[in-house]
C-alpha cells in the first residue's frame, strides 16, 4: 500500500522531543528549576515521544498486512526485524566503544556528577558484541547508550503486534480483540512492562485508519483530542500518558491539516534520520556535552549555549550515520526477502516441448 508519510513525520517529531528531553531536562540541563518547567511541555517529554513511537511501531507494522493479507510481506517483515534494530544498535556502540578505548570519554572520577555512573565497565569487544547482538534486548546491563533501555520493548511489541494481526486478520470483530490485548498488557504487567499495550493499540488504530472511520471523526473533536495529548504531560501517571498519546495521534490522523504538516519534507526528513538520532544523540552528549557542561561552571549561559550546540551536533551526526542506517535497512530486507522465497517458491522458467509447444509455470504457493 502507499507509504503513509504522516507516519514517517510522527516518528521525525518524537525523535526529536526526545533529544530535547536529554539535553535540555535530563543529562545536560542549562538550569534545574526550567528542567523541571520544560517537563510538563509535550516536546520536552521524553517519556511521551517514546509512547508515540511505540503507537506508531504497531501502526506501521500492522496496517500493510490487515489490508492486504500477504503472507510474504508479513514474513519479511518478521524475519529482518531484528537485524533491523540490531545492526545500528551495534554501529552506535561501536562508536561509544571506540571512543572509550581511545581515552576521548573522561575517567568515572572527573566527570560531572551526573556521570559519574555511566560506562562504568571496562570496553571489551566480547562486551561489544554480547550486549549490541543480546544484551541490549534480553539481559540489558552496561549499556554503551542509555535511551537503548526502549529496544526490548520495541522488540517484544514488533512481534506482539506482528503476531496479533496474522491470527486475528480473519476474526470477526478483530477490533475489540487488539483492544482486549492492548488492556490486558496494560492490567497484569507492571509500569514499565505495561508500555506493550501501545503495540497492540497501535493496531487498532491502524485497523480504524483502514475502516476510514478516523475521518469520520469531526473536525473539533480532532483538535481537541491533540490538546488532551498535550495535556496529558503534567499528569505524571502512566495511564494519562498513554491515553494522551492515543489520543493526540488519533487527532493527528483524523486531521488533513494535521497529516500534512507531519506528511511535509521537513518532517518527512526527521522521519528519515529519527533511528539514527535517537541512537546517536546519546553519544554526543557524552563525547561534546558531558566536557563542555564541566567547564561551564555553573553558568547558565553557557549551559544554554552548550545544549544548543549539542542539538546541533546531534541531528548533523544523525545525518551522518545515516548510512548505517540504510545498510540496516537493506540487510533486513535481504534476510526477509530470503525468509518469504520459502513461503511462496519461485515460479519455474517456462518449459519448451520438441514441438515448441509452451508450457506456462504454475503456481504452487499459498494464496497471497
Amino acid at each position: 500500500m502507499p507509504r503513509l508519510k504522516f507516519l514517517d513525520g510522527l516518528r521525525g517529531w518524537a525523535a526529536i522531543f526526545v533529544l530535547l528531553y536529554h539535553v535540555f531536562c535530563d543529562a545536560i540541563p542549562f538550569d534545574d528549576r526550567a528542567a523541571a518547567l520544560l517537563q510538563l511541555f509535550l516536546p520536552f517529554s521524553g517519556i511521551m515521544a517514546i509512547f508515540i513511537f511505540f503507537v506508531v511501531s504497531g501502526f506501521s507494522l500492522s496496517i500493510d498486512y490487515l489490508d492486504r493479507g500477504d503472507l510474504k510481506s508479513w514474513v519479511r517483515i518478521v524475519a529482518g526485524r531484528y537485524f533491523r534494530l540490531a545492526i545500528p544498535i551495534f554501529l552506535a556502540c561501536l562508536v561509544v566503544h571506540l571512543a572509550m578505548i581511545a581515552g576521548a570519554i573522561s575517567p568515572g572520577e572527573i566527570r560531572h556528577p551526573k556521570f559519574q555512573q555511566g560506562l562504568a565497565f571496562a570496553p571489551t569487544w566480547q562486551h561489544l558484541f554480547y550486549f549490541s547482538w543480546y544484551g541490549v534486548f534480553f539481559d540489558y546491563r552496561d549499556t554503551y547508550i542509555g535511551p537503548l533501555w526502549t529496544m526490548r520493548y520495541e522488540l517484544f511489541g514488533s512481534f506482539i503486534a506482528l503476531a496479533g494481526v496474522i491470527a486475528l486478520r480473519r476474526a470477526p470483530a478483530r477490533i475489540f480483540w487488539f483492544s482486549a490485548i492492548a488492556v490486558i498488557l496494560s492490567l497484569v504487567l507492571d509500569d514499565y512492562w505495561r508500555m506493550l499495550a501501545l503495540f497492540p493499540a497501535g493496531c487498532v488504530l491502524a485497523d480504524l485508519h483502514l475502516r476510514g472511520w478516523l475521518n469520520t471523526i469531526p473536525r473539533p473533536v480532532g483538535w481537541l483530542l491533540i490538546l488532551a495529548g498535550f495535556l496529558s504531560v503534567p499528569l505524571r501517571s502512566w495511564i494519562g500518558w498513554e491515553l494522551g498519546v492515543l489520543a493526540l495521534v488519533v487527532g493527528c490522523v483524523c486531521l488533513d491539516s494535521a497529516r500534512t504538516l507531519l506528511g511535509s519534507k521537513t518532517s518527512r526528513l526527521l522521519g528519515e534520520i529519527c533511528y539514527p538520532l535517537y541512537l546517536i544523540h546519546g553519544p554526543v552528549i557524552w563525547l561534546v556535552g558531558e566536557p563542555l557542561l564541566r567547564r561551564a561552571n555553573g553558568s547558565i549561559v553557557a549551559g544554554l549555549v552548550i545544549d544548543i550546540a549539542v542539538v546541533i551536533l546531534s541531528l548533523l551526526a544523525a545525518v551522518l550515520f545515516l548510512p548505517a542506517n540504510n545498510l540496516a535497512i537493506a540487510a533486513a530486507r535481504w534476510i526477509g526477502a530470503r525468509a518469504a522465497s520459502f513461503v511462496e517458491p519461485r515460479e519455474p522458467a517456462r518449459i519448451t516441448s520438441s514441438d515448441g509447444t509452451v508450457f506456462a509455470p504454475t503456481r504452487t504457493g499459498p494464496p497471497a
